[in-house]
């Protein structure tokens, strides 16, 4: 096993591609969750829209510890204009 850090991403759906440039930048892999649901400070957020303007996403990526402040301060500015949420956690990766 091997010890990384796990970073969920939640943003609108109009961000990912941007959100995507900056992980890729970075040398990461990345998975991406479509229509995200749930409720935070900016109120409910649903996925009943046609055009996908006020979806979310959830971009999960997982780095080692020392590539984890990178990674950070290039997803920081993105989420202080749009808002959303950044989860940082220890995770266990099954080497294979």
């Amino acid at each position: 096993m091997q010890a990384l850090k796990k970073v969920e991403i939640i943003l609108g759906a109009p961000e990912l591609p941007k959100l995507q440039r900056l992980i890729e930048a970075l040398g990461h892999n990345y998975s991406v969750f479509h229509h995200v649901t749930g409720r935070g400070d900016r109120g409910v957020r649903g996925d009943d829209d046609l055009t996908g303007v006020f979806t979310n996403i959830c971009l999960l990526v997982a780095c080692r510890a020392e590539e984890l402040p990178a990674l950070i301060e290039k997803v920081r500015p993105l989420l202080k204009k749009t808002g959303g949420l950044c989860l940082v956690s220890d995770a266990q990766s099954v080497l294979h």
